[in-house]
């Protein structure tokens, strides 16, 4: 488990918790993608509650921000 969460859209640092984690969106990344960037762990990316709020498209956004492209779910 990672010690901290970060936020593939804004940045934004979190200790990791059992309730601070289920606030925190997901959005799958394509199968094919390869992406080394501290808010992915495994083929996830975290995005922050308050981006999540701030921007409808926020999983658009996430793939955006790591250079992939594909059907964001989640």
């Amino acid at each position: 488990m990672a010690l901290y969460l970060h936020c593939v859209i804004c940045s934004r640092k979190q200790a990791n918790g059992i309730v601070s984690g289920a606030a925190w969106g997901r959005v799958e990344l394509p199968a094919d993608a390869t992406v080394v960037h501290p808010s992915v762990n495994g083929s996830t990316a975290r995005a922050c509650p308050t981006c999540m709020g701030q921007y409808p498209d926020w999983q658009d956004r996430a793939l955006t921000s790591l250079g992939v492209s594909g059907g964001a779910s989640g």
